[in-house]
């Protein structure tokens, strides 16, 4: 069960990368933020991308197999620039909502993820969902309904609400990247770690063109303050996905079980933080749609 384990610490650094990440973008620009989080990712991972290319036999032995970074064609490689691009949009939605958006609304939300990564699948690659995953997509919107009830007590209207918005624009555009991997993984065979190798460095590259055309130009209107948490934020999610690929890897992995555990729990982490140390309001009002998202979660993954 030494996949659950290496699942459990991964969700568990997940659910404290988005406790970072609220704290660190509450009053701050957003693209320096961005700029020296992917930054740090990048340098953490360049060293593996170094070795691989120039001393490939180091990555012998099942673990060391899994972090070498194998060559990519030139379509590859813009294929994976591509993925980055989706993501970094994400991010840019996911990080102005949760600027503005209580954690403990902006956490169950973005639960709706699997759901729509499911729809998704259905639409696209013409899956079959079982009855399960059914209702699981319907308590993922029934659940966002209630979180819209509960949201109005804090003025938080999603109808009208921009960040709301921009929220679910980035919760579609993850589940969007979700297919992209599939196809990466499957369609190209392009492993795991390279995908995430020359992800970090795309990124932080796309972000660097955006900190010195867009921010520094206007800095005087965005300021921008350096906080510790930004660098917490790169290790965390650094390491989450490294523990996350090595888990995936693991022969007795139950694939289907390993979203429920990572997006249960890193829900669970950042809610209770929200509630306690936020000090987050009408929390009893949002414990039942979070309760419902962890339902929708279970039925998905069964």
């Amino acid at each position: 069960m030494q996949w659950v384990f290496l699942s459990l610490i991964s969700a568990f650094l997940l659910g404290f990368y988005d406790i970072f990440k609220k704290r660190t973008v509450v009053g701050n620009a957003i693209i320096p933020v961005l700029f020296y989080s992917t930054l740090i990712s990048g340098l953490l991972f360049l060293p593996l991308i170094i070795i691989s290319h120039l001393q490939p036999e180091w990555f012998v032995g099942d673990f060391w197999k899994q972090l070498y970074v194998e060559p990519l064609t030139v379509r590859q490689h813009l294929l994976v620039f591509g993925k980055t691009a989706l993501i970094l949009v994400s991010w840019m939605f996911s990080y102005s909502a949760m600027k503005n958006l209580p954690i403990t609304v902006v956490g169950p939300v973005n639960q709706l993820r699997p759901a729509i990564s499911l729809l998704l699948l259905f639409a696209i690659f013409q899956e079959n969902l079982t009855w399960t995953q059914w209702v699981g997509v319907v308590l993922a919107l029934v659940s966002f309904y209630l979180m819209n009830r509960s949201g109005k007590l804090e003025g938080i209207h999603f109808k009208s609400n921009k960040w709301v918005y921009m929220l679910l624009a980035s919760a579609i555009l993850v589940a969007l990247s979700g297919v992209y991997d599939k196809f990466l993984l499957s369609g190209e065979s392009i492993s795991p770690s390279t995908i995430q190798a020359w992800y970090t460095i795309y990124d932080f590259l796309m972000m660097a063109v955006m900190f010195f055309v867009i921010w520094r130009p206007k800095r005087s209107q965005q300021p921008f303050e350096w906080r510790g948490g930004i660098v917490f934020m790169a290790i965390f999610v650094s390491i989450a996905d490294v523990i996350y690929l090595l888990g995936l890897k693991q022969e007795a992995a139950v694939i289907v079980l390993i979203p429920l555990i990572l997006y249960g729990v890193r829900l669970l982490v950042s809610f209770a933080y929200g509630a306690i140390f936020f000090k987050e309001k009408n929390i009893r009002s949002k414990i039942i749609p979070l309760l419902m998202v962890i339902a929708a979660l279970v039925f998905m993954c069964i």
